[in-house]
């Protein structure tokens, strides 16, 4: 059948892509890095139980009726095995670019198990003070009813006749299982205390609590998003993409002469362009300065400034100096002070020498 030839695509294409990784990254580097070796140990037992599960079932006999299983559904570690190739579509999610939106939307919700933990522990608290002061009221106007001989409504005993029944109905008012005017009429029965609690408890979980949680769900999941390697790579690349484009488009305005080449004349003659100056602007270099960057940029000294010497140039130039590049001209500075000083010292060696002082001696 159709599924049984794709699954034997999926098993080769996944070992072939596991192969390839540890011959790129190393055989040693596949098992230790510490980054990725997580991953690489889950891809690992996933191939492997999805090679042995393919290789089993053209090996062993297939069952000769419906009726009958074949040998391989007859071994529960086998089972296992065929349950995890469900597995290989979280690897399809991770590898693949077209998921990477839904990979980095679960990287988010998993960002935020750690704080749901502690919220929910907080929400419970919350819920089980003000649950234990409602059950408490309503069970007293219950008392003071029964003595009188007055009916006690079914709805008292529904959502407050336990503390376990307090507490879910506290849940189902956040969650919106019921209105909050069910829960009045009954507490309004018990006195303008229980109204009052009631009303305190809905103004902190709704109006404090739950905002200030979905503010830190919300600022956990941003940071998971910008914090996640491939995606920024994958930002930055497209940046890196976008811009050269655009430098390669207005590389184009400015060659009149379509030979590939800029010339002085064809920029200074380009110069008051808009795509022009928001380069410069991009690049933080006034107008009076724009030559200046053309010298910057023709980098071999030849007058015309290529379309590989224009995007490097502006590339380099984009954004503040960053620190390797500071450091660089430091050390730069640094070399040339020190032959500054043996330069001196032996300006002052020759200074000092008996035949160059004595003119008697020449």
């Amino acid at each position: 059948p159709a599924i049984i030839v794709i699954d034997y695509l999926f098993a080769v294409f996944f070992i072939a892509e596991i192969v390839l990784r540890m011959l790129g990254t190393g055989f040693k580097a596949f098992w230790i890095d510490p980054d990725v070796r997580l991953w690489n140990y889950f891809d690992f037992i996933v191939v492997g139980s999805s090679t042995v599960d393919s290789v089993l079932q053209v090996v062993l006999p297939k069952a000769p009726t419906q009726t009958q299983s074949s040998p391989l559904a007859n071994i529960s570690m086998l089972r296992i095995i065929r349950i995890l190739r469900v597995a290989r579509v979280v690897r399809v999610i991770r590898i693949m670019k077209f998921f990477r939106d839904l990979r980095i939307l679960l990287a988010a919700i998993v960002s935020t198990v750690k704080t749901a933990y502690f919220a929910l522990i907080l929400i419970f608290l919350i819920m089980y003070m003000f649950g234990v002061a409602l059950t408490q009221l309503v069970a007293d106007y219950v008392i003071v009813q029964t003595e009188l001989g007055n009916e006690i409504p079914d709805d008292a005993s529904f959502y407050f006749g336990s503390l376990a029944d307090s507490l879910f109905t506290m849940f189902m008012t956040l969650a919106g299982g019921i209105d909050w005017k069910d829960a009045h009429i009954v507490l309004r029965e018990a006195g303008g205390f229980a109204v009052f609690l009631y009303v305190v408890f809905v103004i902190i979980m709704i109006l404090c609590v739950l905002n200030v949680l979905t503010g830190i769900f919300c600022q956990c999941a941003i940071e998971a998003a910008a914090t996640d390697k491939d995606n920024i790579i994958s930002v930055q690349m497209q940046d890196r993409q976008h811009y050269i484009n655009t430098i390669a488009s207005i590389f184009e305005e400015i060659d009149d002469s379509g030979d590939g080449k800029c010339s002085l004349a064809e920029f200074k003659a380009h110069i008051h362009l808009d795509s022009v100056q928001a380069l410069l602007n991009s690049l933080d270099i006034e107008l009076h300065d724009a030559f200046t960057l053309f010298e910057m940029l023709d980098a071999d000294g030849t007058g015309d400034v290529d379309l590989d010497e224009f995007v490097t140039g502006c590339i380099t130039l984009r954004g503040g100096a960053k620190a390797v590049q500071i450091e660089k001209v430091q050390s730069m500075v640094k070399c040339v002070f020190e032959e500054q000083a043996k330069m001196q010292s032996m300006l002052d060696r020759l200074v000092h020498m008996p035949h160059l002082r004595n003119p008697s001696a020449w």
